[in-house]
């Protein structure tokens, strides 16, 4: 993700003008941001719109760099047909509420290789019911020794079957 201090240079300068160009359909970029943004207040379906937006300018700069040109507009279209299907549509809007509640993909571009790691950061463990606080394993304790008391109870009781008492 850009930080407010990074600014485009070189290959992503020229995938930023290619993306707010007019090459490709303005209804398109349009049906992307009404289908991810239901009103002013949406946060979510803003920061959504958002993260589609960087996934868009991150495939311009990696098109750009693989094929050395702009992509035509039968490219773009083709990627944004991609990229608005309502599956992809519904993962824009987990990430972006993920992100809000601060557990959004920490994506940082590694060294020279410029591979970009996405692990998610501050990730909520994962707890069985009644976990908190040891209640399950004091539950589970006190069972416990309730079914040896009565197992002692019933032995001593009625005897072990197959041992015959010592008279």
């Amino acid at each position: 993700m850009m930080t407010s201090g990074q600014s485009f240079g070189g290959e992503e300068a020229g995938a930023a003008s290619a993306l707010e160009s007019g090459a490709h359909g303005e209804q398109e970029r349009n049906a992307v941001f009404a289908a991810l943004v239901s009103g002013d207040s949406d946060i979510v379906g803003l920061i959504a719109y958002s993260i589609y937006k960087q996934n868009k300018l991150d495939w311009l700069v990696a098109f750009n760099k693989q094929k050395s040109r702009d992509p035509n507009e039968a490219e773009v279209s083709a990627y944004i047909i991609g990229e608005s299907t309502p599956r992809r549509l519904a993962i824009y809007r987990h990430l972006a509420q993920a992100t809000l509640e601060g557990r959004g993909p920490d994506v940082a571009t590694g060294g020279p290789s410029g591979k970009t790691d996405f692990s998610i950061v501050r990730q909520q463990p994962v707890r069985a019911a009644g976990a908190e606080s040891g209640k399950g394993t004091i539950v589970a304790f006190l069972g416990l020794i309730i079914v040896g008391v009565v197992a002692v109870y019933f032995a001593a009781r009625f005897g072990i079957p197959g041992i015959v008492p010592a008279r």
